[in-house]
């Protein structure tokens, strides 16, 4: 069920890769196989580190890519690799409803 909800984001409009993230900050399940996503999940844990709080959501923009995280819970996170120009707002509600599937799934 994990992998069919990964491929449902993976399958949103610009979206290159999708992974979920654990406590450890090393990714639990990620699509497309093949991706080099340790090195974006750990400077991801890095930024999440450097934040006083928590942050449910982060953006991150740059002149090639957009990054976008989700947390399902306190331990894992969701986090996405886009084109530019992509929805953001439709992305972040599909990252918010497969996060609350991700829970129901546990």
């Amino acid at each position: 069920m994990r992998t069919r909800l990964l491929h449902d984001i993976l399958n949103q409009e610009g979206v290159n890769w999708v992974a979920l993230v654990g406590p450890d900050a090393l990714p639990i399940d990620f699509l497309p196989m093949g991706q080099d996503v340790d090195s974006a999940i750990a400077m991801w844990a890095d930024l999440d580190f450097l934040v006083e709080d928590t942050p449910a959501r982060m953006l991150v923009r740059t002149s090639e890519a957009i990054m976008l995280s989700h947390r399902v819970d306190e331990d894992r996170l969701l986090l996405i690799h886009t084109a530019l120009g992509v929805n953001i707002g439709l992305l972040r509600s599909t990252l918010e409803d497969a996060a609350q599937r991700v829970v129901d799934l546990a």
